[in-house]
């Protein structure tokens, strides 16, 4: 794996992480507690298509070992950074409530980008 390629993955995972929390901060404060849930699925949803899709614009074989390998990476990434927003005291949850409401969440990450991946390795065998 290139340099290019390992900081492309290392970029777009701080940047699937950065908006849906900049969405959830935001319901935070404004006390929109209500659509907690659903701005962090959607804000992750949409965020990981775009950048799933700008991310495989540049790869053109290993489709679903890259969905596997970037879905991962992503998902660690977003778990790293949301643990260090919990203990610097920004995220008001406790670690418990994180790992049993939050963290599983992130599933949604892998999910797209292998999901991603084998539509293009199925779209390449047929042609």
């Amino acid at each position: 794996m290139d340099l290019n390629k390992i900081l492309k993955i290392i970029g777009f995972g701080f940047i699937i992480w950065l908006i849906p929390t900049l969405a959830t901060l935001s319901v935070t404060y404004l006390e929109a507690m209500n659509y907690f849930d659903v701005i962090t699925s959607v804000s992750i949803a949409v965020t990981v298509i775009a950048l799933t899709y700008l991310y495989f614009r540049d790869i053109h074989e290993n489709y679903i070992k890259e969905g596997i390998i970037s879905g991962v990476i992503w998902l660690i990434i977003s778990i790293i950074l949301d643990v260090v927003l919990i203990f610097l005291g920004v995220n008001k949850v406790s670690l418990m409530e994180y790992v049993i409401y939050i963290a599983p969440i992130y599933i949604i990450i892998p999910a797209i980008t292998i999901g991603l991946g084998l539509y293009k390795n199925q779209m390449t065998e047929n042609g």
